[in-house]
């Protein structure tokens, strides 16, 4: 607990909130915090010095993390009671000795479960106080999709389903490529063929979608270039997000981009650098402090 308290109150030397110094300024850097063997002191500057040499961007981010969580409704108890209870089960089921291998011991592996915890919250927080703005750019949308190598088994698909079938079923029946789970689609989802994405931007519709043909080329066992297309048909199950408003945040918060939820705390903490050689490097990452 010292060791995380020194490094916490370290941080705090080089990073605050509101102010227009940039350049660092540490109180009392000739204070002695301990003194090691041979009367070797070892200073507030020191430990200044030796925290800015193991890398300025992880000391930033950990700055902007640390001080995000202590300023939210956190539940720290409750996710390191997740932590320990994922322990106990690796335990039982006799992972104890790979864990150890992998992270030196288990407190080890419970802090490193802890820290993606604690990312976990930041970023459910952000999806939640920025969600019209994230809703707005990333235009979600509720639906199943299948796709197939036969145009005959994606007809056969839609008629299925008018005939009663639910769609995963009549998918599945007709020789599918993988499942058609439910899912929800997002404009920045680069998984998606052009002429899907194309399809669901174009209409405003909902239901089964017509036969959507992605066409492409390959090469037989004899080297000739073949007709080689996709199938796909849709089911859009839902346009209206408020329907499905709780699992769009789990995923906005679960394909966060990391940059953006810390530049969003840098300005709702009003987190300032103090140390120049910090304050360029993040100037450089975060618009927000420029």
């Amino acid at each position: 607990m010292k060791k995380i308290l020194t490094i916490l109150f370290a941080l705090m030397l080089i990073a605050g909130c509101s102010s227009a110094n940039h350049y660092s300024s540490i109180s009392d850097g000739n204070d002695v915090i301990f003194t090691g063997p041979n009367n070797v002191s070892f200073t507030k500057n020191d430990l200044y010095k030796s925290l800015k040499l193991s890398g300025t961007e992880t000391i930033a981010t950990d700055i902007i993390d640390n001080i995000a969580l202590a300023n939210e409704s956190v539940n720290l108890e409750e996710l390191e009671k997740e932590a320990d209870d994922i322990i106990a089960q690796y335990k039982e089921l006799g992972y104890e000795d790979y864990i150890i291998a992998s992270y030196g011991s288990l407190d080890a592996y419970k802090k490193s479960y802890l820290s993606v915890l604690l990312e976990e919250e930041l970023n459910k927080i952000y999806a939640t106080e920025n969600y019209d703005e994230l809703l707005a750019e990333k235009k979600p949308v509720k639906l199943q999709m299948a796709s197939f190598k036969s145009e005959e088994d994606a007809q056969k698909c839609i008629e299925d389903t008018n005939n009663g079938s639910t769609f995963d079923m009549a998918a599945a029946n007709n020789n599918s490529q993988g499942t058609a789970e439910s899912k929800i689609y997002t404009d920045d989802d680069t998984s998606y063929v052009y002429e899907v994405k194309e399809y669901i931007n174009s209409t405003d519709t909902v239901g089964l979608s017509t036969i959507i043909t992605h066409a492409a080329t390959g090469t037989d066992s004899e080297g000739n270039t073949v007709e080689d297309n996709t199938y796909y048909v849709l089911n859009i199950e839902s346009r209206n997000s408020e329907e499905f408003k709780d699992d769009l945040i789990e995923q906005f918060a679960a394909n966060a981009d990391q940059n953006a939820v810390r530049e969003y705390f840098l300005k709702k903490n009003d987190i300032k650098f103090y140390d120049q050689d910090l304050y360029q490097q993040m100037t450089s990452k975060f618009e927000v402090l420029k």
